[in-house]
């Protein structure tokens, strides 16, 4: 989508955005303390995008395809960048990498009140996706003490703020400050990132799925019966699902996100507790699909409510559209939903469904769903018959 001429910036977006509730929860007056906090969001903002920047331009200079020496290098300087644009904002006091062991305490001087989590770069796998990305949480310190790890230690319910960046074709920005997620591409014109599409809405159900189906034998019970599910049950519009599968949160997500559909990293006999870390990778991106209408789930929790124990804690993670992920929640839980013995609805919403467009395309008939405009209606006379 191409940005109009009126497009706001991401830093004028979210001035605006900010101000607007900043307004509504303390009046046309807020304190000096209050107008700080906003004007120290902005600041903190400046920084995370130049480290988006330099870390886009540097990935970009080195191409494809990635040799792995130069991937662990780009990796180390990913995570440089990203920490030391936060400290030089000055406005945060807890800093978490996903390539660091221990939390950075930003020194007295350079302290600021935001608590930043983030993985400066996915898609690292071996080979290496080449679509990369990085992700990112902010939270407020709890107290008003010495900074501390416990600052960050929080749920992703507690999230201010929270982006991801893709790195493709184009640089891509998706972030929130709790009024819904919206798009930010990179003008590299201006080296500004501009609105190209705002309060993003994932789709209530998608055809596609992403898993790495390859350590099915890994799995527990309940996951092989959520990816057979994915396989060979129709989506609700009567379309098989298909599998795709990058390699990288960031870019799989964001497919998920824009389309619609189920991004599934699980717990394996090797990782019980799945490999996805709660704090900058899984909580973050379950708050950003939870602001555009979708759902994250353990299978049996879900991921926004978990409050870590440690800053690399574990989680499993199913995450996408309302209808797939109530599957999995159904599947994990025991309950009836999307189970074809169990659950009448389903009928209507995938057996029939499928079954009759295929029968109707080859008569050549033009059905509603060519439409996308509901099954519901189109499938009662069937069931009716």
């Amino acid at each position: 989508m191409e940005p109009s001429l009126s497009a706001p910036t991401l830093q004028q977006y979210v001035l605006r955005s900010v101000r607007e509730r900043m307004y509504k929860m303390h009046g046309r007056n807020p304190s000096k303390e209050v107008q700080s906090q906003v004007l120290d969001l902005i600041a903190l903002l400046n920084s995370i995008t130049l480290a988006v920047k330099k870390v886009g331009k540097q990935i970009r200079q080195v191409g494809l395809p990635r040799p792995r020496d130069e991937l662990d290098s780009l990796n180390e300087y990913a995570n440089q960048t990203w920490v030391e644009e936060l400290l030089y904002s000055q406005k945060s006091c807890v800093l978490v990498s996903e390539d660091l062991a221990e939390p950075v305490i930003v020194q007295a001087e350079m302290q600021g009140t935001y608590a930043v989590v983030f993985d400066p770069l996915t898609g690292l796998a071996d080979p290496p996706a080449p679509d990369m990305g990085s992700i990112f949480g902010i939270f407020h310190q709890m107290g008003t003490g010495t900074p501390c790890v416990t600052d960050v230690l929080q749920p992703a319910s507690n999230l201010i703020g929270a982006g991801y960046c893709l790195y493709s074709s184009c640089t891509t920005l998706m972030f929130s400050v709790g009024d819904g997620l919206h798009q930010f591409t990179l003008d590299s014109a201006m080296n500004e990132f501009i609105l190209t599409r705002s309060n993003v809405k994932m789709p209530f159900h998608g055809t596609t799925y992403s898993v790495n189906e390859g350590y099915s034998a890994q799995y527990d019970a309940e996951t092989r019966e959520v990816i057979q599910n994915m396989k060979t049950e129709p989506a609700l519009n009567g379309v098989q699902r298909t599998c795709r599968y990058i390699g990288s949160m960031v870019a799989d997500c964001h497919r998920i996100i824009m389309k619609g559909g189920l991004y599934a990293y699980p717990a394996r006999t090797d990782l019980p507790n799945g490999k996805c870390k709660l704090l900058y990778e899984a909580g973050p991106m379950a708050w950003l699909v939870a602001q555009a209408g979708g759902h994250a789930t353990t299978g049996r929790n879900p991921i926004i409510d978990i409050c870590p124990d440690n800053i690399h804690a574990r989680v499993p993670v199913f995450l996408g559209s309302a209808d797939e992920v109530a599957i999995c929640t159904g599947i994990y839980t025991k309950n009836a939903w999307g189970n074809l013995n169990t659950d009448p609805m389903s009928a209507l919403r995938r057996k029939r469904s499928i079954g009759e467009k295929s029968a109707a395309l080859k008569k050549g008939v033009k059905t509603d769903e060519d439409e996308d405009d509901g099954i519901i209606c189109f499938h009662l006379g069937v069931l009716a018959s």
